[in-house]
């Protein structure tokens, strides 16, 4: 299993943190375990429609970190909650949920909690940061 937060902030704020409690306590959250390698291509696929990259790590000393695309904020920040609801259900039937027995109420949660500290960030730079917990 492997337990990653997203943090959504500024890359420059997120380099100035010092710790992961640091970002917890200035930057909104959102937590997702995922059942085995970090595989979030489903995602971004279901959410942006096109097969382009959607996550590169961030080279910040000692950190497991990564910052998804542009296209999946600007993804989030268009897409209806009923839609986000039937992307939950298409995702818990693709890596890296295939095969278990995921339920789809607890995706679409996960992405309308993501969708709202999208939304809730004044950050005019923001990124959505996924931070591996180590």
């Amino acid at each position: 299993m492997k337990k990653i937060d997203i943090f959504v902030c500024a890359e420059s704020e997120m380099r100035a943190c010092a710790s992961w409690q640091d970002a917890f306590d200035s930057f909104p959250v959102t937590g997702i375990t995922l059942p085995g390698e970090l595989d979030f291509a489903s995602l971004g696929q279901l959410l942006t429609h096109s097969t382009a990259p959607f996550l590169r790590p961030v080279p910040i000393h000692g950190r497991y970190m990564y910052v998804f695309s542009t296209a999946i904020g600007q993804a989030l920040d268009r897409i209806a909650a009923d839609d986000l609801a039937d992307i939950a259900v298409a995702w818990a039937q693709t890596a890296p949920w295939a095969g278990l027995d995921v339920s789809p109420v607890d995706l679409a949660g996960f992405l309308m909690e993501l969708k709202a500290n999208w939304h809730r960030s004044a950050t005019p730079d923001k990124a959505l940061f996924l931070w591996l917990d180590a």
